[in-house]
């Protein structure tokens, strides 16, 4: 009788081991593929001309090795910049006076070997002969105008600006391992400033 209380005691106490070990080796791969893979915004600013806000930024963007297995697997990648206008307030939480998202996109061309990087908000499309170039030429928005957001409306806010891979842009099938793979979350820091016109 006492045998039969024991084993499921030490069945269990096995479980228990295999679920840690698991819980770690799973903690050290995300922590590998956060080192590996990353966007990282250097800078950014927002200068107003001609009655426009203009948009500059330097962003870093590293692939993890599973996005650049689907960008050369045919799948297109697209990556969204998000800028906010927001007025910081004291007792409150923060109010969002305007939001504006810049989506990108990063495609392989078997064939010819080219990748190909557009911004669909213009629909203007550049080719490179290189994963790195095209991925430099992606993090480069010079003077890109911001026409949704208002002078008038301003009177005293912070800017944000973020960049990440939008998994929901991937291929449906792709979708469900994307959330949970650390390889596919890639999103940058949250670059804030404050607006001066």
């Amino acid at each position: 009788m006492l045998n039969k209380n024991i084993k499921p005691i030490h069945f269990t106490r096995h479980i228990l081991h295999w679920v840690l070990c698991l819980g770690l080796l799973i903690t050290a791969a995300s922590g590998v593929a956060d080192e590996q893979s990353t966007i990282h915004i250097k800078a950014a600013s927002l200068s107003f001309q001609d009655q426009t806000y203009l948009l500059n930024a330097h962003i870093n963007y590293k692939l993890s090795d599973e996005a650049i297995k689907a960008l050369h697997n045919g799948i297109t990648l697209t990556f969204n910049v998000d800028l906010s206008i927001i007025e910081p307030r004291k007792w409150l939480w923060d109010k969002y006076l305007n939001s504006v998202t810049l989506p990108y996109q990063i495609k392989y061309h078997t064939l010819s070997e080219i990748y190909q990087v557009s911004d669909k908000t213009t629909n203007l499309e550049h080719n490179f002969s290189s994963l790195s170039t095209a991925l430099h030429a992606l993090g480069v928005l010079n003077d890109i105008p911001i026409h949704a957001i208002r002078s008038s409306n301003i009177v005293s806010a912070n800017i944000t600006l973020k960049a990440y891979l939008n998994i929901e842009a991937l291929p449906l099938p792709m979708r469900p391992l994307a959330y949970i793979t650390p390889g596919w979350y890639l999103r940058s820091n949250t670059f804030q400033w404050p607006l001066t016109q």
